[in-house]
């Protein structure tokens, strides 16, 4: 909480419980995915640790709200912006209609359904979800809007992840309307 003081960002603690589960269908725990507007994610997250209007290729904008941010770097938070702050849960918003549209997750407290979690070792989320990871741009198991993402381990000859585990959630407009904010995940 000192680097977000520091920071000039909100001290709140994130208000989730550990058993937030984030859906195929859309679900991040009470929200949803093109539905929720910034108050929805105030009520139930509480005031987020930063806020902040971005673009895209400087043209493409979006209203990023985050949450356990800090001013430092780190590999496992999203930077709202070049230079940060860096978020282990961002939820980013079209300015036009306010609509949730991204969703990215680092943090423990969310969870998918069938109970993969971050940190969980890649052969154990591979079993739950019945798929394997394959590399690509990056190390994940697509699940329609649903992206669960790896890091660690090494790609086999096959082109599928050994070793490793799950890194985060991302999840994108079921509408189509996604912000390009992770083009590659």
């Amino acid at each position: 909480m000192k680097a977000a003081a520091a920071f000039g960002l909100a001290t709140t603690l994130l208000a989730v419980s550990p058993t937030q589960v984030v859906t195929r269908s859309g679900r991040i725990g009470d929200l949803l995915m093109d539905a929720s507007t910034p108050s929805a994610i105030v009520a139930t997250l509480g005031r987020p640790d930063a806020e902040r209007i971005g673009t895209l290729d400087g043209s493409r904008r979006y209203r990023a709200l985050g949450y356990a941010c800090s001013a430092k770097q780190t590999g496992d938070a999203w930077p709202l912006l070049r230079g940060g702050p860096y978020c282990q849960t961002v939820f980013f918003l079209s300015p036009r209609d306010r609509r949730v549209r991204d969703f990215y997750t680092h943090s423990v407290h969310y969870r998918l359904a069938n109970g993969v979690r971050i940190g969980m070792a890649t052969a154990s989320a591979e079993r739950l979800l019945h798929r394997r990871v394959t590399v690509g741009c990056e190390a994940n198991i697509y699940l329609g809007a649903l992206t669960v993402a790896f890091n660690g381990g090494h790609r086999d000859a096959h082109g599928h992840l050994v070793g490793g585990r799950v890194f985060a959630f991302t999840l994108h407009s079921l509408r189509g309307r996604d912000l390009g904010i992770f083009d590659c995940l």
